[in-house]
């Protein structure tokens, strides 16, 4: 085989400097921010099953409100760039692009520990750099389509593994107003065709459609928040839980969310992670993540009297009521409220459904 030949050889299948053609480490780009990353890792709930103890608001006032991930970034010298090609593959299979000029470019909305091979190609179609690149960083938050936007992806599981990610995607509501961008970020980007929607007819009168074409839009208008016991809550989170197995048996990936992504939504995430295994103390974190939103403020101990309480503890409370809660796990607990009729209208959720959920979510490590 001829030196040029190996040469082309070796660019297609490493990350490699175009200048040298030599392989190259893969470069790391941490996607959390400063607060978001130092309250996942500091931050252990597990011995607090009472739910009296919150440390979400300690980080918010020390780093401050900041629900947007930090962008990978790539520069390259020679120029200016026209675009940036993409790829999982090293061989540029199916690949996307990037509109960039300057350098460096940012890069939003990555998935965490996967290899993106990248070529800077100038307006002349030449090649200005190539190389590799990794996000790093379990939680994905989402920039560019809402508020108070994540993925469920990457949250641990009982058993080992974690939850898959660009399957579900949690957040405030959809504006009607939202740019072409930002719809090209929901349908291209990240590949969501179903919008459901949690809001009560009450807060979205004027909406009772999608408002992004080319996705399903499915209305579950939840009233009341578990554990507040009026309505059909109960069988609406059930409802929800069974339409995203199907959809997700379907292939398809589902962003689900209430007015401002905190309680309804933030409860359906609770319920869903609770049937995947993941621990009560990431599922609280989950939960007030949300504060870092700067509009909505949640934490896992707010109690201010007897009639007012959080909707966290509410739902914790509500669940307890379904079985012996000093020896069940709240994973137990939330399969049996799962498993449970509430009304006649709504069958309740059946063992092989809740398996399939975790067959189409759950990513068992290597």
């Amino acid at each position: 085989m001829s030196a040029i030949v190996t040469a082309i050889v070796a660019l297609a299948v490493s990350c490699a400097s175009a200048g040298s053609l030599k392989r190259a480490a893969v470069e790391k780009c941490d996607i959390e921010n400063e607060s978001t990353r130092k309250f996942l890792d500091e931050v252990d709930y597990s011995a607090d099953t009472a739910y009296v103890i919150s440390y979400i608001s300690d980080y918010r006032s020390k780093y401050g409100a900041n629900d947007e991930p930090l962008p990978v970034t790539v520069s390259w010298t020679g120029g200016p760039a026209a675009k940036i090609v993409m790829s999982t593959s090293a061989k540029f299979k199916d690949t996307f692009e990037i509109q960039a000029s300057e350098s460096p470019a940012e890069i939003y909305n990555l998935i965490p520990d996967v290899k993106y091979y990248y070529k800077v190609l100038g307006s002349d179609n030449s090649v200005l750099k190539t190389g590799c690149v990794m996000p790093v960083g379990p939680l994905r938050m989402i920039k560019g389509i809402s508020d108070n936007v994540r993925d469920l992806g990457g949250w641990k599981v009982a058993g080992g593994g974690h939850i898959a990610y660009g399957k579900l995607y949690r957040g405030a509501y959809l504006s009607s107003r939202m740019p072409e961008s930002g719809k090209d970020i929901f349908l291209k980007d990240l590949g969501i065709s179903v919008d459901l929607d949690l809001r009560g007819i009450k807060d979205s009168e004027a909406h009772v459609r999608g408002v992004i074409d080319g996705a399903d839009y499915l209305k579950l208008p939840v009233e009341k928040n578990i554990g507040r016991g009026t309505g059909n809550t109960e069988e609406l989170y059930q409802q929800a839980i069974r339409s995203i197995i199907g959809w997700l048996g379907e292939g398809r990936s589902v962003y689900f969310h209430c007015a401002g992504g905190a309680d309804r939504t933030g409860s359906l995430a609770f319920l869903i992670e609770a049937l995947l295994g993941v621990s009560e103390s990431d599922m609280s974190k989950d939960y007030e993540l949300t504060t870092y939103d700067g509009k909505n403020r949640r934490q896992r101990d707010f109690r201010a009297t007897e009639s007012e309480t959080h909707i966290l503890y509410e739902l914790i409370t509500h669940l307890r009521k379904f079985g012996y809660p000093e020896v069940s796990s709240i994973n137990d607990l939330a399969y049996n409220w799962a498993t449970t009729r509430h009304s006649e209208k709504v069958d309740p959720l059946t063992k092989e459904e809740i398996d399939l959920l975790r067959k189409f979510l759950i990513v068992k490590d290597r």
